[in-house]
């Protein structure tokens, strides 16, 4: 019993060796407002959950909610960097929500009709190097889809995305 249990540790410790560990990083951006949205913390929880069950290292940060580029964005944004890298996190992957919710019937709904789309951003947290960038608009679902489940899927063909990129060298694609 022992060696197998000493076994198992012993894969595990070489799977965790090899394995890419970065800390994740949602910016909601949108036109007005200081809250965060629920559907934010959807996308990341979603993004999280998928990868903690593809047995991933993970770290978040709370999310950022901006308008485009300004100064307390830049600001956080740095903040977090240094926070992965002093945690030991190889990639930095920041994930910026473009919200659109001029015709929103309920923007603080978790809808995914109010994301217009998301764009992609991996980091090396020793050099700061972009290592790929990415883009993905939600696909048209019908209202009785427009919902958490549906928000849910977008995160997650995400998050399948940026596994590919990790699966990569150096995170790149």
């Amino acid at each position: 019993m022992k060696r197998s249990f000493f076994a198992f540790l012993l894969l595990c410790a070489s799977f965790a060796a090899g394995a890419k560990s970065f800390s994740l990083q949602v910016i909601q951006r949108n036109t007005g407002g200081d809250s965060v949205f629920d559907t934010s913390y959807v996308v990341e929880q979603t993004i999280m959950d998928y990868f903690f069950e593809h047995g991933m290292i993970v770290s978040s940060n709370s999310v950022i909610v901006s308008k485009r580029d300004d100064a307390s964005e830049k600001k956080e944004l740095r903040r977090s960097l240094i926070e992965a890298k002093t945690g030991c996190m190889d990639l930095f992957v920041k994930l910026y929500l473009n919200f659109a919710l001029e015709d929103s019937m309920n923007p603080n709904a978790v809808l995914l009709s109010n994301i217009s789309d998301a764009e992609l951003e991996i980091l090396s947290t020793e050099t700061t190097e972009t290592l790929a960038t990415g883009k993905y608009s939600p696909r048209v679902v019908p209202n009785k889809n427009d919902n958490r489940g549906g928000v849910e899927s977008f995160a997650t063909d995400i998050a399948a995305d940026i596994h590919t990129r990790l699966s990569k060298k150096g995170g790149a694609k």
